[in-house]
């Protein structure tokens, strides 16, 4: 039933981006391009495909909207710009993005996306802003042949890409991955290493309770965390963010922790 649910989100979606492109937009090059390169990203799940639909899709609805607005008001443009907003909205769903993430999973492995963090995320509003930014100056510029303003952007968009890009890409590949063995936390965002609980040490797994003592690894998200809890005590290695959010040493001996996830791995 999970695994029918993951699969079928996607064809909305699929055919909402498709809609979007079909009536007048405004698009220039670059618009086209991006609108191009989420498409394909629509139809080959994998976290890289995820990172790069939430990154350009709402840069593409962006384009759009502004097109809408700048023209009479009609009904095809209603329209199209409702499309794509739509399918933007279920782009950030939890059904989405679990099916991009199990998508590149391995064997039996049952991936669980983890929230993103609450102190990361306006630093993360920021960088993607930038992206935007440039992006949006950068297909302005194309569109009005202004070669001479675009070369020196396309030079920043790429020393952007090769800066930033992979710490975007962190945010779809922090994972409670269910596994033969046990469970593990795969989060280089909150860890120095990734976090293995064999079966015959996990005690309980649960909706953690308001007053729980136990360490969060949740980075302070929104939702109600999982509590794990340990039969025997076990070394949770930090990372220098992890480490700094918690305000404690960069290793430590728990016998509980939370995580949150976008999707409970309780049912």
């Amino acid at each position: 039933m999970i695994q029918r649910l993951l699969t079928h989100i996607a064809w909305p979606i699929r055919v909402l981006w498709i809609a979007f492109a079909l009536a007048p937009n405004g698009f220039g090059i670059v618009a086209w391009i991006l609108w191009a390169v989420v498409a394909i990203g629509t139809w080959i799940h994998h976290p890289i495909s995820l990172t790069t639909v939430r990154c350009l899709a709402p840069i593409v609805v962006f384009y759009s909207a502004v097109y809408a607005l700048s023209e009479s008001l009609n009904s095809l443009n209603i329209a199209v710009t409702t499309c794509g907003i739509i399918s933007l909205m279920l782009m950030f769903t939890a059904d989405y993005g679990s099916a991009h993430v199990q998508a590149g999973a391995y064997g039996n492995e049952r991936r669980f996306l983890l929230r993103i963090p609450a102190p990361v995320v306006l630093p993360t509003l920021i960088t993607w802003a930038l992206f935007a930014t440039v992006l949006v100056t950068l297909g302005n510029a194309v569109q009005s042949e202004n070669y001479l303003l675009g070369i020196p952007l396309v030079l920043a968009y790429i020393a952007m890409s090769w800066k930033f890009a992979p710490q975007l890409h962190r945010l779809s590949r922090r994972w409670l991955v269910r596994v033969p063995a046990g469970w593990v936390v795969h989060d280089d965002l909150m860890l120095a290493e990734n976090l293995l609980i064999r079966s015959h040490n996990l005690s309980a797994m649960d909706f953690a309770l308001a007053d729980s003592e136990a360490l969060d690894l949740s980075g302070m998200t929104r939702g109600v965390p999982i509590q794990i809890t340990l039969r025997e005590m076990t070394d949770v290695r930090l990372s220098q963010l992890g480490a700094r959010l918690l305000k404690t040493m960069d290793v430590l001996h728990v016998q509980a922790f939370l995580v949150a996830t976008t999707r409970t791995p309780l049912n």
